[in-house]
């Protein structure tokens, strides 16, 4: 299975846990009930969302939204990349278990 496959099941089962169905878009709410998160973090990873000059992200930690009817949503797709690409950064770039005797 591939990652992006594994986000997908993941984000199924996220869906279920909130209770909601699988759609094209969802949200403010619907996106912090998925993920777990307070709605100042919602408008916070909303916020990081920048990309430079070549068109790759600045930083994995954003989501990519739109506007419709003056409610900002997220697709299901941009969902589903943004947990492959948290998932591979902190598989990536985290402190190495050996290493946590370091910081104690």
């Amino acid at each position: 299975m591939t990652q992006q496959e594994l986000a997908e099941e993941k984000l199924k089962g996220m869906l279920k846990a909130a209770e909601l169905a699988v759609k094209a878009s969802y949200c403010t709410g619907e996106v912090c009930r998925i993920l777990g998160i307070h709605e100042r973090t919602f408008w916070r990873l909303l916020a990081n969302y920048e990309r430079d000059e070549r068109g790759e992200l600045r930083r994995p930690d954003c989501l990519d939204s739109f506007t419709l009817a003056q409610n900002r949503r997220v697709t299901f797709v941009e969902l589903v990349a943004f947990l492959v690409r948290n998932n591979t950064y902190t598989r990536q770039y985290q402190v190495h278990p050996d290493q946590m005797a370091l910081f104690t």
